[in-house]
C-alpha cells in the first residue's frame, strides 16, 4: 500500500510538475496576448486619431467644395444676368432697327422696282451711248491723229534745225581741229628743271605752245593744248560733239600722231580702269543708239584695217588677201569706201573690242614677219553707223 501510494503521489507530482510547466505556458501567452493588445490598443488609438483627422480634413475639404460650389453657382448666375441684360437690349436694338428698316425696306423696294424697269431700257440706253461713244471716239482719234501729224512735223523740224545747229557749230569750231597734247614727264626725259623748261604753256591762250629748241624758243598755235595734268575726260569733252555727227550721218574721223612714246595708245585707247577717246566715243555711241529707240533703227558695223607702206590691208580678213583700193562710192555722192573690206555687226561696245582685239592678234603676228613693222603702220578702226526713220523707212 506504502509502494502504491508513493507511486501515485510520484504520478501527482508529476502532473503537477507538468501543470505548472503549462501553467508557465500560459502565463507566457497572456503576457504575449496582453503585449499584442496592447499594441492593438496603441494601433486602434492611433487609427482613430488618424481617422480624425481624415475626418476633419474631409469636412474641411467638403466645406470648401461647398464654398467653391456656391461662389461659382453666384457667377455663374451673375454672367447669366449680364447675358440676359445684353440680350435683352440686343433684342431692344433688333426690334428697334426693324422699325427703322421698314420704311428702308419700302424705298429699296421701290429701287429695286424701278432698276428694274431701267434695265428694261438699257439695251436701248446702250445702243445710243455706244453710238454717241462710236462718234466722240471717231472724233477724238481724228484730232490725236492731226495732232500727232503736227507733232511730228515739228519734231521732224526740231531734229533737222538741231542737227544743222549742231553741225554749224562743228563748223564753226572747224571741220578739222589740231589738239596737242604733252605728256607727263618720264624718267627718260631726265631730271631737274630742263626736263620741264622744254616745253612752256600761254597762261592766257589755252592754244597756243612753246617749245624750246636748240636754245630758240618756237611757238605752235592749235586749236587747244591739253596740259600734262589734263584728264582722259577732258580730252575727250572736246571731241564728244563729233559722235552725234556721226549718228546725224556725217562722216568723223578721229586719229593721234606722233612719235613713239608720245602717248598715241593711252589716248586713244586708255587703261581699263580710264579708258581713251576710242572706248568714250563707243560708250557714247550706243547710249545714243538707245536713246533713239523705238523711233529710230540703228545698224553698227566694224571694220579693222592697216595702213604699211601705201597698201591697205584687212586685219579681219583671211590670208591670203588680194590688195585693197580706197574707191569712190558709185552712188554718185562723193563717199570712199574699201571694196572687199570685212564688216562685222555689232550691238555693243564689248562687241567692238573683242573685234578690235581680233585685229590686233593679226597685226601683231605680222609684226613678227616684218622689221621695224609696228614703226611704220598705222591700225584703222572703222566704225560705220546706218540709221532709219521708223516712221518714215
Amino acid at each position: 500500500a506504502l509502494s502504491e501510494a508513493q507511486s501515485r503521489n510520484q504520478y501527482l507530482q508529476d502532473q503537477v510538475g507538468m501543470q505548472r510547466q503549462v501553467l508557465k505556458e500560459m502565463e507566457q501567452q497572456l503576457q504575449s496576448s496582453q503585449k499584442a493588445a496592447a499594441q492593438l490598443r496603441a494601433q486602434v488609438t492611433m487609427s482613430e486619431s488618424e481617422l480624425e483627422q481624415s475626418r476633419e480634413q474631409m469636412l474641411e475639404e467638403m466645406q470648401n467644395m461647398e464654398e467653391d460650389k456656391n461662389r461659382a453657382i453666384e457667377e455663374a448666375f451673375a454672367r447669366a444676368q449680364l447675358e440676359m441684360k445684353a440680350v435683352h437690349e440686343n433684342l431692344a436694338g433688333v426690334r428697334a432697327n426693324l422699325l427703322t428698316l421698314q420704311p428702308a425696306l419700302r424705298t429699296l423696294t421701290s429701287d429695286y422696282n424701278s432698276l428694274k424697269r431701267q434695265v428694261k431700257e438699257f439695251p436701248l440706253l446702250l445702243q445710243e451711248a455706244l453710238q454717241s461713244a462710236r462718234t466722240e471716239i471717231g472724233q477724238a482719234i481724228e484730232e490725236v491723229s492731226s495732232t500727232n501729224q503736227e507733232l511730228l512735223r515739228k519734231y521732224r523740224k526740231e531734229l533737222q534745225l538741231r542737227k544743222k545747229c549742231h553741225n554749224e557749230l562743228v563748223r564753226l569750231k572747224g571741220n578739222i581741229r589740231v589738239f596737242g597734247r604733252v605728256r607727263p614727264v618720264q624718267a627718260e626725259d631726265g631730271e631737274g628743271p630742263e626736263a620741264v623748261s622744254a616745253i612752256t604753256f600761254d597762261p592766257e591762250d589755252d592754244g597756243i605752245l612753246h617749245l624750246m629748241h636748240k636754245g630758240k624758243l618756237v611757238s605752235f598755235e592749235l586749236d587747244k593744248v591739253f596740259r600734262p595734268e589734263a584728264t582722259q575726260e577732258d580730252v575727250f569733252r572736246e571731241v564728244q560733239a563729233l559722235i552725234t555727227s556721226c549718228i546725224d550721218g556725217y562722216n568723223v574721223c578721229i586719229f593721234a600722231y606722233g612719235q613713239t612714246g608720245a602717248g598715241k595708245t593711252y589716248t586713244m585707247e586708255g587703261r581699263p580702269e580710264n579708258p581713251g577717246i576710242n572706248q568714250r566715243a563707243l560708250q557714247l555711241l550706243f547710249s545714243e543708239v538707245r536713246s533713239k529707240a523705238p523711233d529710230w533703227n540703228y545698224s553698227i558695223t566694224v571694220s579693222v584695217a592697216e595702213i604699211y607702206n601705201e597698201a591697205l590691208r584687212d586685219l579681219l580678213g583671211k590670208e591670203p588677201q588680194e590688195k585693197l583700193e580706197i574707191r569712190l562710192c558709185p552712188d554718185g555722192s562723193g563717199q570712199l569706201y574699201v571694196p572687199g573690206l570685212t564688216e562685222f555687226p555689232v550691238h555693243s561696245v564689248e562687241g567692238i573690242n573683242q573685234v578690235f582685239e581680233f585685229g590686233h592678234i593679226n597685226r601683231a603676228t605680222e609684226c613678227t614677219h616684218l622689221n621695224e613693222h609696228s614703226f611704220r603702220s598705222h591700225a584703222l578702226l572703222m566704225i560705220t553707223v546706218r540709221g532709219t526713220d521708223c516712221s518714215t523707212g
